[in-house]
């Protein structure tokens, strides 16, 4: 089981414009043969309902998005599904989306808790 957690920080809120994102983190993680990347549970606290909050497993196709400023799922997703033969390194990329029609701010204590397991 793999644990991640983050949080906005810096010195100042992050004003996204409508439709616009924001990366927020990206990690790297190495994902042996004939195993998958699943995120288990996330628990998010985001500073506006109108943003959506999407974890991404690049540069495969695996993603997991879910609308709302708040939430604790355990969607079970599979994010990336190894059958090469070999080691895959993939990174998994943490973004904010503003799907509002106007700017909104994404504040410095947003954060997120991920569990995701390699299965």
């Amino acid at each position: 089981m793999l644990q991640l957690n983050g949080i906005v920080g810096g010195k100042a809120p992050i004003k996204l414009s409508p439709g616009k994102s924001v990366d927020v983190q990206t990690i790297v993680i190495d994902v042996p043969n004939r195993k998958r990347l699943v995120l288990k549970s996330l628990n998010f606290l985001l500073s506006n309902d109108a943003f959506t909050f999407k974890v991404e497993a690049l540069p495969s196709t695996g993603s997991f998005t879910v609308r709302g400023g708040s939430g604790d799922l355990q969607p079970n997703k599979v994010l990336f599904n190894n059958r090469t033969g070999d080691v895959v390194r993939i990174f998994l990329n943490i973004s904010v989306i503003n799907r509002a029609r106007n700017t909104r701010t994404l504040d410095r204590n947003s954060c997120w808790l991920l569990k995701l397991a390699r299965v």
